[in-house]
């Protein structure tokens, strides 16, 4: 027979052995569970840091750009936006870029751009810091997996002025060349069909002469022409880079420029510290410059009397510091920013007529070798150019 103390003894195993079964399969769902928790977390993390490198690239990408995007919602919510939209737009984080904006074109392109087809385009015209600024907008609407729409603002400014530039550039250049072809197509007529002008020989050589004359006008423009090409080339002019006499240059230009110094009475001054006042760049195209310049001074003073100084001396840099003033009519304050402008001639101006050409010529020159040009004039007392330093 089974003695009490076995039996006792298996009624406890019985009750034992489930609880310890019971509690380990408990302790085994509890490691199971925090190894699920901890795995979970680490998900999570793991997603939390996809997501943020996914918006950080999404983020670069639209910095890299270059250009204003925008990602909006229909109701106008900015969802996002990179740092030259928001330097555009004024734009802060989560803006309700409708109610921010106020009456204008600006308002009006986004208005159409979310009420507008899946691909819209306006042109928009924004004052920027006081200038006028051309943006191409477009924008897609993207319809999954909810409804977006994005937009770009391409700066078209540069692009426009372009077109500007070389429209009135052959307008202007047109014009200056028909005028001298049209006096000498009527005195070769002239010469063909009038017996009496060719057989006068005073006749004869005074047509020619006039004939040469603006002849040698459309030779000089063409040259400028092609000068100013060569100047606003993007890959800039080849330069030929050696060492001359500032006061050779000059000197050169006194001789090109006797009659006309004679037939203004004028007066040219000229004073170079140190001399000889050496310097490196292209002689062709410094030549260029001081022939303008002087060029310039004489053409717009026709009255006698005139005073054209030259100075040049170096800055504490050692960078060649060149004046060229004179006392003579002045240039109007109003003119003053658009004189190296191709064609450009200013109001009230003496009437002498040249190519147009000069100054424009002289600033591309002047830039090509790392420097600057500006003007300064007071009417009726002085103008003077200055090259120098661009720090200066």
């Amino acid at each position: 027979m089974v003695s009490w103390n076995t039996l006792l003894a298996l009624c406890v195993l019985a009750f034992i052995i489930p609880f310890v079964l019971f509690a380990w399969q408990c302790r085994s769902l509890t490691q199971r569970a925090h190894r699920a928790e901890t795995e979970s977390r680490h998900l999570q993390r793991l997603l939390h840091s996809t997501e943020e490198q996914s918006y950080s690239d999404k983020a670069l990408f639209l910095e890299a750009l270059g250009v204003p995007f925008l990602l909006l919602r229909p109701s106008g919510r900015v969802v996002m936006s990179n740092k030259y939209a928001r330097r555009l737009l004024s734009l802060e984080n989560n803006d309700q870029l409708l109610k921010s904006l106020p009456e204008g074109d600006l308002r009006r392109a986004v208005e159409g751009a979310i009420a507008g087809a899946p691909d819209y385009e306006d042109t928009l015209r924004l004052d920027i810091n006081g200038e006028e600024r051309v943006f191409r907008v477009t924008s897609t609407r993207i319809e999954r997996p909810t409804e977006h729409i994005g937009m770009v603002f391409n700066d078209m400014t540069e692009e426009e002025r372009t077109q500007t530039i070389r429209r009135d550039f052959v307008a202007n250049a047109s014009h200056e060349l028909r005028t001298p072809l049209t006096i000498i197509k009527g005195y070769i007529e002239t010469l063909l069909e009038d017996p009496d002008t060719a057989e006068n020989e005073a006749l004869r050589t005074r047509s020619l002469r006039i004939m040469k004359k603006h002849a040698d006008r459309i030779v000089r423009l063409v040259e400028d022409m092609l000068t100013v090409y060569r100047l606003e080339n993007k890959e800039g002019p080849r330069l030929t880079m050696e060492e001359f006499d500032l006061g050779e240059v000059i000197d050169d230009t006194r001789l090109r420029l006797e009659s006309m110094i004679r037939e203004r009475g004028a007066v040219l001054d000229i004073s170079l510290q140190p001399q000889p006042f050496l310097m490196t760049g292209d002689k062709f195209y410094w030549s260029q410059i001081i022939f303008n310049l002087l060029e310039n001074a004489l053409k717009n003073n026709p009255q006698p009397g005139l005073l054209v100084c030259v100075q040049a001396q170096r800055d504490e840099q050692g960078t060649p510091c060149i004046r060229v003033s004179d006392n003579g009519v002045g240039i109007p304050a109003a003119s003053l920013p658009f004189i190296f402008n191709r064609f450009y001639r200013a109001a009230g101006g003496s009437g002498v007529r040249g190519t147009g050409l000069g100054l424009a010529i002289v600033r591309h020159a002047v830039e090509a070798h790392g420097l600057r040009i500006s003007a300064a004039s007071v009417p009726g007392r002085c103008t003077t150019f200055t090259i120098a330093s661009p720090e200066h």
